[in-house]
């Protein structure tokens, strides 16, 4: 019987309980009978609505055992299901339960997922149920004596936010005694399963319900486990949005003073506003918290304003911030002249306080008084006590004027180029050899917006292009597979399938040609590339074009703006195709792809699955610590765009150098992290993309979190823990890489890695996690120790000509005269702090 029919009969039970009452059975025997008519018809009714409103779908398909072996492959003949039935809180919606398995080396895997008449699977946002395959969302980790052996907090979408469901799971270990999980309806006392298995489910996404769970293990400790907690320093938005925090941190740039820190505030990420380009940014602040207590800003930020530097505010809605930081000799701050006086709350890490208010609200009107420990009041009633990057003092803003966010459509850049009349061309035209629509090309002439280039330094004529299909006699983009919606194609400079390169650069750098290569299924597990498209302009006065490495040299026909347009098919996505032309009577050869280069073919040396079932992750490292990471197709590392099903020849990411190493004097690190990834991509001011197939069967979320490694030798496992789960990773390779790929963002939650090594130590890292700004999830800062030793044997490489190569003299002198100051303000700052112990506050 499920949960919703369980609700039903107890619902009922208060009235078979009145019915029964002796003064009134005789008149309600007929009335109990209609009731119990009722129930079962009742009954009935919701199981027919269930059945109607879910149906059977293919099962989903499971990940190749390559791609789960460095993160361990269940064994079918381990698996079972916990038999938990947790109720959804849509009585209609099946239970939620946990599938055990197990690995070939001991691991314990689990997987979440909702059961249908004993069928274990997931009811995707189209309500048809699907059956998941073994391994395919499933987390393997060891047993631990610091807690449970797994325990996680799945987040699966809906068409809202209400629609949407955390499930708390894991596994506590055999013998487990109790299992307690605390959320916004308080506390649930969880069923244990085997192996001390346990679920529940929350309605909402995990940083709104941000659930914990008590695990009492066998031996009687308890051990708490925090998904997306809130901190005590997040301060919450007038306006309903994304929470506030605020960081702090030592000054350390060249010429800091020893007794500098800093300030800066941010918008958390979140649902809404996903990427950190759009979050609201105040500029970083200085103080001397050596001989000042304090120094805050009192400040209206508006729509459009700007602090100083790379931080605009943004056209996101005014608010009146006050924050800050305080030395530890303030026992107090409070902010009065907007209703009741507030306490702010002085985080001992940075010193770093904050107070946000409605924007209309007038800075003017607010005092921020601060009790000191010897018993005096200091009282500030502006911007105060802040001081420049040259140590001079900073004079507090002029109050801007309240107003309202912009229209989407007026924060919008001004196009760099305007099309000039009359030098339109649509006339080469071009068969589709997958047997699909005809494609066209349709180039222009352009002269530069003096919105965008200041007098003097315009370009010149732009030449312009952009390529499609042509549908019902328009231009159209196709879209990413054969049942979604093709776009219709207009004159833009910005153009995703096109763009405008001026005279100059064409005579200086050679033909722009853009490669595109398309696919059947961008979410299939090995997609099929039905067509490679070949266009762009060459520079005035070259003639003569061929295509070269498509089989034979191919004549390229040019229109009347000099654009040219090849369709080949799909097995040339990967070929070194070139343009040659003839240019003042001579033929000159160039590669289609200029900044990024035609990639060198890479095969990856660690695998992970992709969480929607499409092609597969990569990640590679060389020896000099370069790194690059992909979709694996075709056995190598290439790049798939989702929302215009596309592929490029080439990994999606690359690093020229360690990363995470260095920088805090252990070099080389255990295993050097890196975090990538994001929020989909879309065109600047265009609504968030729908759910592609893969999302709407799998509840995935949108966005991926990218975890790579680089792994010292002496490594022999690594045990991710995130908010979502707890996976235990080999290093493969050469190169002793790991990768894991989660669907979506981590917006709050720490990422912590437990390294162990082939002596049998065990070594914890912090991860950053770029998606959780300021929440001090972060990857907790070096100490000044390790800075002021990693400064100095960069400085020392570069003094020894290791690390500059690639400089020329006079850049190789620039950096050397940085890293010598940064030395010397690192230096003071641990001088002044062993001098004036606890003056200043903690990092």
């Amino acid at each position: 019987m499920s949960e919703g029919q369980l609700r039903i009969l107890e619902a009922l039970g208060e009235e078979f309980h009145r019915l029964g009452a002796p003064a009134t059975r005789r008149r309600s025997a007929v009335r109990r009978s209609a009731v119990l008519a009722l129930v079962v018809v009742l009954l009935l009714a919701g199981a027919a609505a269930a059945a109607i409103l879910i149906t059977r779908g293919a099962p989903l398909s499971a990940p190749s055992a390559a791609d789960l072996s460095s993160s361990g492959v269940p064994l079918a003949g381990s698996a079972q299901l916990a038999g938990l039935d947790a109720a959804d809180p849509d009585p209609t919606a099946p239970p939620w339960d946990v599938r055990l398995s197990r690995t070939a080396a001991g691991e314990t895997c689990t997987a979440v997922g909702q059961v249908l008449d004993g069928q274990f699977g997931i009811v995707g946002l189209d309500r048809v149920f699907r059956a998941l395959p073994l391994g395919g969302v499933d987390a393997c980790g060891v047993a631990s004596a610091d807690g449970p052996v797994l325990a996680g907090a799945r987040d699966f979408v809906g068409s809202g936010s209400e629609e949407a469901r955390t499930v708390v799971n894991g596994v506590a270990g055999p013998g487990a005694r109790s299992v307690t999980a605390y959320g916004p309806d308080g506390t649930r006392v969880l069923r244990l399963g085997p192996d001390g298995s346990f679920v529940t489910v929350y309605a909402g996404y995990v940083e709104d319900v941000r659930p914990r769970v008590v695990v009492v293990g066998a031996d009687g400790r308890s051990h708490t486990v925090t998904f997306a907690s809130s901190s005590v320093y997040e301060v919450a938005d007038p306006g309903g949005g994304s929470p506030w925090m605020v960081s702090g941190d030592r000054a350390l740039q060249p010429g800091a003073f020893p007794d500098e820190d800093c300030a800066q505030a941010t918008q958390v990420l979140g649902r809404t506003d996903p990427s950190v380009f759009d979050a609201p940014l105040t500029p970083e602040v200085c103080g001397r918290l050596g001989s000042e207590p304090l120094f805050a800003v009192i400040r209206r930020f508006v729509p459009g304003s700007g602090g100083h530097g790379d931080f605009p505010w943004g056209n996101n809605p005014a608010r009146t911030l006050v924050y800050g930081a305080a030395a530890p000799r303030v026992r107090g701050l409070v902010l009065s002249g907007v209703g009741t006086p507030r306490r702010l709350a002085i985080n001992p890490r940075g010193g770093t306080f904050l107070a946000v208010l409605d924007g209309h609200v007038d800075p003017r009107s607010l005092t921020l008084s601060a009790s000191l420990a010897d018993g005096r009041t200091e009282t500030l009633h502006q911007s105060t006590k802040l001081i420049g990057e040259g140590g001079e003092a900073l004079k507090a803003p002029a109050v801007a004027a309240y107003r309202d966010p912009l229209p989407v459509s007026q924060t919008l850049p001004p196009p760099f180029a305007v099309p000039i009349a009359g030098t339109v061309s649509e006339t080469l035209h071009a068969a589709d050899p997958a047997g699909g629509p005809e494609w066209a090309v349709r180039s222009w002439q352009a002269t530069p917006s003096s919105r965008t280039s200041p007098s003097g330094s315009a370009p010149g004529r732009f030449f312009c292009s952009e390529v499609g299909v042509v549908e019902n006699g328009t231009l159209v983009r196709p879209g990413p597979d054969a049942g979604s919606t093709p776009t219709a194609l207009t004159l833009s400079a910005e153009s995703a399938s096109g763009g405008c390169d001026d005279t100059k650069s064409l005579e200086r750098i050679g033909p722009a040609a853009r490669v595109t290569s398309y696919l059947a299924d961008p979410s299939a597990y090995s997609p099929q590339v039905l067509r490679t498209v070949v266009s762009g302009v060459l520079a005035p006065g070259a003639g003569r074009a061929l295509l070269v490495g498509a089989g034979g040299p191919r004549a390229l026909r040019l229109d009347a703006n000099h654009a040219f347009l090849a369709v080949l098919p799909g097995r040339y996505w990967d070929a070194q195709l070139e343009i040659s032309a003839v240019i003042d009577g001579r033929r000159v050869t160039h590669k289609t792809v200029f900044d990024m280069g035609q990639q060198a073919q890479i095969a990856p040396q660690a695998r992970a699955p992709d969480p929607d079932g499409g092609a597969p992750w990569g990640f590679a490292a060389g020896t000099n610590g370069s790194s690059a990471f992909g979709r694996i197709v075709d056995g190598r590392l290439a790049g798939i765009d989702q929302l215009t099903g596309t592929l490029s020849d080439g990994p999606e990411g690359t690093s020229s150098g360690g990363q995470g190493g260095g920088a805090d004097g252990r070099e080389p690190r255990e295993v050097a992290f890196n975090t990538q990834g994001g929020p989909v991509p879309s065109p600047l001011g265009a609504p968030a993309p729908s759910p592609t197939a893969a999302e709407m069967a799998r509840r995935t979320l949108p966005g991926t979190t990218i975890i790579t490694g680089i792994a010292r030798a002496d490594v022999t496992t690594v045990t991710l823990v995130t908010p979502r789960d707890v996976r235990t990773l080999r290093p493969a390779g050469p190169e002793h890489v790991l990768i894991v790929v989660y669907d979506g963002q981590f917006f709050s939650g720490a990422l912590t890695a437990s390294i162990h090594l082939r002596d049998g130590r065990t070594v914890t890292e912090s991860i950053a996690n770029p998606a959780a700004l300021g929440d001090g999830s972060s990857a907790t800062p070096p100490s000044l120790v390790r800075m002021l030793e990693g400064a100095e044997r960069q400085l020392a490489q570069l003094e020894r000509s290791l690390s500059s190569r690639r400089l020329s003299a006079q850049g190789r002198a620039t950096a050397i005269g940085q890293l010598t100051s940064i030395v010397r303000v690192i230096h003071a700052r641990i001088a002044y702090e062993a001098e004036h112990p606890g003056r200043l506050p903690r990092a």
